[in-house]
């Protein structure tokens, strides 16, 4: 399987105001450039209402583009939003309670960390996928090599170490700054990537 491409909405990159606003056309631009699979909104730092006002104005540009829309850490909210999913720490039994409160239609992936016990419990719990940092690639290689459940690769990603990343079987690669921040701009940031996955 071809690894995809995840982004990273940082809060400093859409909390509130102009800085959503500036942001959105950047974000519209990385989503027409490649494949991308999903989209997570990082709510650190997020008052609710600047939450709301995030996911309103980015959760359709990426569903028209046909990327996922994931919300951090509150999957009722996620729902009354009509996000596709939301990424958690890893708890069984909170994950548990999602699922048979949303069921299949809603996404739910799990912050695993660097914690290979974490990971078993979430995928057991019913989660779709496990994300592991880039700080256990022993970690991502075990996961790829014994379990089915997807895992999502993330932490201080870029054009230089994804290729190692992509060895090791990571399914998806969840980046943040190596797009925003990329020197070219966020489209060329993610035809490089989408060039480097074997994408579109």
């Amino acid at each position: 399987m071809t690894p995809r491409l995840c982004l990273i909405a940082p809060p400093e990159l859409v909390s509130g105001g102009a800085a959503l606003r500036s942001f959105r056309e950047t974000f519209a631009a990385a989503l027409g450039a490649g494949d991308v699979a999903s989209v997570l909104l990082s709510t650190d730092g997020l008052q609710p209402e600047e939450k709301e006002g995030a996911v309103q104005l980015l959760c359709p540009l990426a569903q028209e583009a046909g990327a996922a829309f994931l919300v951090q850490g509150d999957a009722d909210r996620a729902h009354q939003w009509d996000c596709d999913g939301v990424q958690l720490p890893a708890d069984p039994k909170e994950i548990k309670r999602i699922r048979g409160r949303y069921g299949d239609d809603m996404i739910i992936g799990a912050d695993c960390g660097t914690s290979r016990h974490a990971a078993m419990l979430a995928g057991e719990a019913g989660c779709d996928y496990v994300a592991f940092s880039t700080e256990d690639r022993e970690g991502i290689a075990w996961w790829a090599e014994l379990m089915e459940v997807p895992c999502i690769a993330y932490g201080s990603i870029d054009l230089q170490n994804a290729p190692d990343l992509v060895t090791l079987g990571a399914d998806f690669l969840a980046v943040d700054t190596a797009v925003w921040q990329h020197p070219e701009g966020a489209a060329a940031a993610v035809a490089h990537f989408n060039r480097l996955l074997g994408g579109s």
